[in-house]
């Protein structure tokens, strides 16, 4: 979710800045590896921005902790970057990162299998 909170901080504070998150999941919000975090949905809502979340279902629990809210958030947070213009890689992986050049390259499934990207400005949450 870090990453999502960080795109929208961008773009918060810079409406065109160019925002790629990089992922190794098929759909945010739904990891591969069978990790999922729990959250309040009720809670999470209240700290953050609603400019921030899509619309979450209203079957969704809002008051008890749950991965179901998490995921459901995080899909929500990644539909409403999505619109203000994010671009995601999914199914991607990070082969290398040269900071002297400002570059990532990266391999994956995502609309571009493979390249190399500039970067300003890059938040690692591996």
């Amino acid at each position: 979710m870090e990453a999502l909170q960080q795109g929208h901080m961008s773009l918060d504070e810079n409406i065109s800045a160019k925002i790629i998150i990089y992922t190794e999941d098929a759909e945010p919000g739904f990891p591969d590896v069978g990790v999922f975090e729990e959250v309040e949905l009720e809670e999470s809502l209240r700290s953050i921005p609603e400019a921030w979340v899509a619309s979450i279902p209203s079957v969704v629990g809002r008051k008890e902790t749950s991965a179901v809210a998490y995921s459901w958030l995080c899909k929500a947070m990644t539909i409403r970057l999505a619109e203000r213009g994010a671009q995601f890689q999914l199914r991607t992986s990070i082969l290398g990162i040269d900071e002297k050049e400002q570059k990532i390259s990266f391999r994956g499934g995502g609309r571009v299998s493979s390249g190399v990207d500039c970067y300003d400005e890059l938040y690692d949450y591996r």
